[in-house]
């Protein structure tokens, strides 16, 4: 059959459509817009859900259909039922059975009796932890985890005692929250049976109250190493900072900026797994027994680009440098500001989680050695926003001689916004680290 302007041309003398040959019109029965099919007309109101394919005459619905949304927060899940159910829920470490309530998954199995009764520690004063606001380095929350080959239980006590732990008195589940400025042990499968994960969660070190507490159980831990010999590390543990993304004047690293830390972190990082292994006679990379946790990471060709770092840092978590909670606070942001890369405006509570975490450090009980590499990593991380990309080549690990990276060192400790002190901390970290 001729198609429309096919009849049309077919005009009789008077210019007059022949009748019998006239365009049958559909319309939609939902919008009432006219078309030249049925079939057209009954698609023009309907939309497919993404993940069944079923159809619906609105867009939200089809958008809905099979979208799973977390009770609690509202998270979007895409059609994943069991990432929304378990999104704000908690399980149990040791059955696994999930429950509303922290503490009800805690309660669930007992994990242990408590904690061990902490021995008399000689009063003292302890070094100070702190990360002031300096020129070009805001205040940022900070997250340390320390993780212990032993005195896992002893340390429970000392939190309890200390009054930092909010109430819980024993070695919680892996994974375990017990809130901002807290701090509590875990357990962690990586981890020999009697050891543990010590876990300061979220700690502004640039507020005195704050700093003071962090760092005095710091100490006090030192202590129960040095005085009666009941905490240890090994080469199995380590040592994790996270870095908050956002700043706690607003401010917010971008993705530009993301990527100029991992360039700044390509360039340092031979030298910084010889500065992590200060105190020891090596770092715990090389062994294969453990080198899988702080893996040294995937280079880029060429000029490091945001979608070039995101394709390359997010295939593992066990990299020295880990964008792995930068990347999933982005996929829940639902305010739209993660979409254009505007983290800065999120304002969700998205991006208030989204951390760089730091996993190069071998483990340390020494006040002054974490204080060298906390301030190290929020260091590079608010240099970050300054660096030129392309600026800096990468120096791979185990590519240099000693005096390379002491040139690499001697550079950053140049450029990096730092004060004096903190600069003799490191240095200080340096002269005791192999290959240094």
């Amino acid at each position: 059959m001729p198609d429309l302007y096919e009849r049309l041309a077919a005009e009789d003398t008077q210019g007059v459509l022949i009748e019998d040959e006239a365009e049958e019109v559909h319309s939609c029965d939902h919008c009432g817009s006219e078309h030249r099919s049925e079939e057209d007309a009954v698609a023009c109101c309907r939309y497919e859900c993404e993940f069944c394919g079923a159809e619906h005459r609105y867009e939200d619905s089809a958008h809905d259909c099979c979208r799973q949304y977390c009770g609690s927060c509202g998270s979007d899940h895409g059609d994943d039922t069991e990432g929304a159910y378990e999104c704000c829920r908690y399980s149990c470490p040791q059955c696994g059975d999930w429950h509303d309530g922290y503490y009800e998954a805690e309660e669930c199995c007992s994990i242990g009796d408590g904690a061990d009764d902490v021995p008399h520690l000689e009063p003292k004063e302890h070094h100070q932890i702190t990360v002031p606001v300096i020129d070009g380095r805001p205040a940022r929350l900070c997250s340390l985890e320390q993780e212990l080959a032993a005195g896992a239980n002893v340390v429970a006590g000392l939190l309890y005692a200390e009054g930092v732990d909010n109430g819980s008195n024993r070695v919680l589940g892996y994974h375990s929250n017990t809130g901002v400025g807290t701090a509590h042990i875990e357990q962690d499968g990586s981890l020999p049976a009697e050891g543990g994960e010590v876990v300061y969660d979220r700690f502004n070190l640039s507020d005195d109250v704050q700093s003071r507490r962090l760092s005095r159980v710091v100490g006090k831990i030192r202590q129960l190493r040095d005085e009666h010999k009941l905490v240890k590390t090994s080469f199995a543990a380590g040592i994790h900072v996270h870095i908050g993304v956002k700043a706690e004047d607003g401010s917010s690293l971008s993705t530009r900026d993301v990527a100029a830390l991992y360039e700044v972190y390509c360039y340092a990082e031979d030298m910084l797994y010889s500065l992590s292994a200060a105190g020891w006679n090596r770092h715990r990379q090389p062994s294969d027994d453990y080198s899988g946790y702080c893996k040294a990471v995937p280079k880029v060709d060429g000029e490091a680009t945001p979608r070039k770092v995101w394709r390359a840092m997010r295939a593992d978590r066990y990299y020295g440098l880990n964008f792995q909670r930068l990347y999933a606070a982005v996929s829940r942001c639902s305010c739209g500001a993660s979409d254009m890369g505007d983290w800065e405006s999120c304002d969700c509570g998205a991006m208030n989680a989204a951390t760089i975490e730091w996993r190069v450090f071998n483990a340390s009980t020494l006040p002054r050695t974490l204080h060298a590499w906390i301030v190290m990593a929020h260091a590079i991380t608010a240099y970050a926003k300054q660096h030129s990309i392309g600026s800096l080549l990468p120096n791979e690990y185990g590519s240099q001689t000693a005096s390379e990276k002491r040139e690499v060192l001697n550079h950053l400790l140049d450029i990096l916004p730092l004060t004096e002190g903190e600069k003799d901390l490191i240095l200080d970290a340096a002269n005791r680290s192999p290959g240094l």
